[in-house]
């Protein structure tokens, strides 16, 4: 049986769907490859698949993994910098009935070993320099039986028993006459992490038909055509590469193009080599592009659309008149999808928006009621159709429970509508920062510091910063007669937490202020801004990255 009619069309719940095919991820290129087998799908550099070659990679892949011993609902971790590999893994494993855990490539020690234990990954697909962190592990997962390694001449440390297998050796591993498990739309596909804005970081299953809508939705709202070609040089184990461009457009039947990482000096150009139409951004891309020199090549290119968030005002506007290009701003959690589109045809600058199709959003006050239009409130969702937001966090129900109130899931962000509906973002309910296009937690900052001696108490903050989007600022409270020394404070969150939460600013105060109940008041820290914190970059020091 082949991977395109191994699942039939038709499947129950996709009345009106028939364009998503089957409902799954894996059928969904199934169809593409069917009707643009010769039409290039993906585009690395010199490297270029058609819909049919990466319609029979994944093929092989999916065979390869139940080789390796992945079976349905299995974990398969990619633990990978963007290359077309982690495509073809990530697709793979979704044909193969198993379950995607992308892993952020700059975790390392309780981070990384978060993400494989909390998940139960079996199945681990790296290279052989990430290898290295893993094998650093004090204790490796029981659960990883596999290591798939991409570049196997390069290898080096193996974790204790665990096995060590080359990607030619997957491919190659496949049988053709196994036949390749049913997948269903409900069916679990990605296991995507969060930042841990409120502790320790959730496994947030999606179902297949998710991330699926979530391509219909943003292609429908980018008014996105098969001949188009988008790019991305953010990272694969984001959604916002991962759905957002690229399942977005092999949804079209466009083309993906992909980046190896961002560079403002490159960028433009690598747009006019590939021949993009449409890009993405996050965090501080657009203002470090507009920070670069002006050229009179700034609009000599075919981008004309990029969706990007945030893109305030003082943004959007300079960066539109420069290079050409229409913004579209939105909103969307790891947990629903996108669900807010500004519409191309009708935006408000600085408004998130109108609903998708599939979304039911609305403002909720303090009781739970719908505030009126420019009422403050908590912005709260249902979806309209089954299976088009997570089916919940991996094994907490009780964490999964705590979203839903009085039937709707609480985003836990603040926010109001205007007369027309049009949503607008105020701010965090939740004690979380953003930098450099990342989610990070101010509680898991807060137990790195703690674990460092003489450090008695923490506090994590966010500070402006001049790219837009936070620095971390942190006040930490020193043991009764103990010194610290920023130079080695710094160093130790070097060493112990990833490179975008490394605090820049640190301020070493008597008595962190508390509440009654022990409770850190981090608004009186807030108000005192950085004035007088020392600043490592200042110092010379910058987190190391360590690919």
């Amino acid at each position: 049986m082949t991977a395109s009619n191994a699942r039939g069309n038709g499947a129950p719940g996709l009345e009106g769907f028939s364009d998503l095919a089957d409902g799954t991820v894996g059928g969904l290129i199934a169809a593409r490859a069917a009707l643009h087998p010769d039409k290039p799908a993906l585009v690395f550099e010199d490297t270029e698949l058609t819909y049919g070659a990466l319609d029979a990679a994944v093929t092989d892949v999916a065979r390869g993994l139940i080789s390796a011993g992945a079976a349905p609902g299995d974990s398969v971790g990619i633990f990978l910098p963007n290359r077309p590999e982690y495509l073809l893994a990530w697709l793979g494993a979704a044909r193969a009935g198993a379950v995607e855990v992308p892993i952020n490539i700059a975790y390392k020690g309780s981070f990384l070993d978060h993400a494989l234990r909390g998940t139960g990954v079996r199945v681990l697909v790296t290279d052989a320099a990430l290898l290295e962190l893993v094998a650093d592990l004090p204790d490796v997962p029981h659960t990883l039986e596999t290591v798939v390694l991409l570049d196997g001449d390069r290898h080096g440390r193996t974790p204790p028993g665990v096995t060590v297998r080359t990607w030619h050796d997957l491919l190659a591993a496949g049988d053709p006459a196994v036949e390749l498990p049913r997948v269903a739309p409900r069916d679990p596909v990605a296991i995507m992490l969060t930042s841990g804005t409120t502790g320790r970081s959730k496994g947030v299953v999606h179902p297949h038909l998710m991330p699926l809508v979530a391509a219909r939705e943003c292609a429908a709202q980018m008014a996105t055509t098969a001949d188009e070609r988008l790019y991305t040089c953010l990272p694969l184990f984001h959604g916002a590469a991962q759905i957002n461009i690229s399942l977005h457009a092999f949804y079209a039947g466009a083309t993906v193009v992909l980046g190896r990482r961002f560079s403002a000096s490159r960028f433009w150009d690598e747009l006019r080599t590939h021949r993009v139409t449409q890009f993405n951004a996050l965090g501080s891309v657009l203002p470090m592009l507009l920070a670069q020199p002006p050229s009179d090549r700034d609009r000599d290119h075919r981008a004309t659309k990029v969706f990007a968030a945030p893109a305030p005002p003082q943004v959007l506007h300079p960066f539109e008149e420069r290079f050409g290009v229409h913004i579209v701003e939105g909103y969307g959690l790891t947990e629903i999808k996108n669900v807010l589109y500004n519409p191309l045809d009708a935006r408000k600058v600085g408004s998130l928006g109108l609903p998708t199709a599939s979304s039911v959003l609305e403002i909720h006050d303090e009781s739970g009621q719908r505030a009126a239009p420019g009422r403050a409130g908590e912005i709260v969702y249902r979806p309209r159709l089954p299976d088009v937001m997570f089916s919940g966090y991996h094994r907490d129900p009780e964490a999964t429970l705590a979203t839903m109130r009085d039937l709707w899931w609480h985003t836990g962000d603040l926010g109001y509508t205007d007369e027309d509906g049009y949503f607008y973002f105020i701010d965090r309910k939740k004690d979380a920062l953003r930098r450099r296009g990342e989610n990070i937690s101010s509680h898991e900052i807060e137990s790195v510091l703690l674990a460092c001696p003489g450090v008695l108490a923490a506090a994590a903050i966010g500070t402006p910063s001049e790219l837009g989007e936070d620095e971390v600022l942190v006040a930490v409270q020193p043991e009764p007669g103990h010194e610290l020394d920023l130079t080695e404070l710094f160093a130790h969150c070097d060493r112990s937490m990833p490179h975008f939460m490394v605090p820049r600013y640190y301020r070493v105060v008597d008595r962190l202020p508390v509440t009654p109940n022990g409770k850190v008041r981090k608004h009186q820290l807030r108000d005192q801004g950085r004035a007088g914190a020392w600043d490592a970059l200042a110092a010379g020091l910058a987190p190391t990255r360590h690919v």
